[in-house]
């Protein structure tokens, strides 16, 4: 009897899965240099700035910000709450999660089996969930967050005013 790679090899699944996550989260192109420059409050950066937001809803209020929504997402993510993890992420976003892990795990076919999944890899890995966040820039249309996970991966995660919240949206890029 042949056990499933996820059985036989946990850990080897947790870089794979990172990797495939982190580039779900990426943009197709290198961050737009010409893009607004960071609020006056926020430290300068070398890091690459996203795209400014089409126009949408304001900034939610009394959510608790950016970060306490990239936290929700994170935490729902792990959980897993699919509902709520997917509610925190734009369409494009998760489509294009889908249809990146999709290609790996076939049973990943819509956003709630991909949260489902990417939870079950994180516990069977072990991986923890605690990060950095740093508010990098927040505006009544975007907001960018640096985010370093305790593994060692980082890259910006780009929030747009969503409905109550703010959502990740599909400008986020991996920068280490």
């Amino acid at each position: 009897m042949t056990m499933p790679l996820t059985a036989r090899r946990p850990w080897m699944i947790a870089p794979l899965l990172c990797a495939v996550l982190l580039s779900g989260c990426s943009q197709d192109g290198p961050a737009d240099a010409a893009s607004p420059t960071p609020t006056p409050t926020a430290a300068p950066s070398t890091t690459p700035q996203a795209p400014p937001a089409e126009a949408g809803p304001a900034a939610p209020a009394d959510d608790g910000g950016p970060e306490a929504s990239f936290r929700t997402w994170l935490a729902a993510s792990r959980a897993p709450d699919a509902a709520t993890a997917c509610a925190y992420m734009t369409p494009a976003l998760a489509q294009r999660m889908v249809d990146e892990i999709g290609a790996v795990f076939p049973g990943v076919t819509d956003c709630p089996s991909m949260i489902e999944a990417t939870a079950a890899f994180y516990a069977a890995a072990g991986q923890s969930s605690e990060t950095v966040v740093e508010l990098r820039e927040e505006t009544a249309d975007r907001a960018v967050l640096h985010v370093t996970y305790s593994a060692g991966s980082c890259g910006l995660v780009v929030l747009q005013p969503g409905d109550g919240h703010w959502v990740l949206d599909e400008r986020s890029d991996e920068t280490c």
